[in-house]
């Protein structure tokens, strides 16, 4: 599988709510960062599960930079708060080991509050 099939691949298991194949495509020690904020080693499943509970976030991919080891995606994300529908662009950078993403860094336009 290619860096870029595998990014899709977890673009589409976040799309459909499956948590277990969003998980199953991170490196046991994997990090992600999304603006200002880290989320605290071990707790990115339930971070996830809360995000997909409570707002219905979407992804839409635009285009994938394949670095191999590196991978850039530029998306638009979309998501209802509070009976509100948002939107935003996105450019999630992925750092890649073992065939598994080890690392994110997701930098959002706008505020990345819901």
């Amino acid at each position: 599988m290619s860096s870029a099939d595998l990014i899709r691949r977890h673009l589409n298991a976040f799309n459909s709510g499956d948590v277990d194949a969003l998980m199953a495509d991170l490196h046991p020690d994997a990090t992600w960062v999304t603006g200002d904020h880290e989320v605290p080693p071990g707790t990115l499943r339930e971070f996830f599960a809360t995000a997909m509970a409570g707002l219905t976030p979407h992804l839409e991919l635009h285009r994938i930079i394949d670095g191999a080891g590196v991978v850039a995606a530029e998306l638009t994300e979309t998501w209802t708060h509070d009976g509100q529908h948002r939107q935003a662009a996105l450019v999630a950078i992925f750092d890649l080991r073992d065939g598994r993403i080890a690392r994110a860094k997701i930098y959002r336009e706008g505020s990345a509050d819901a």
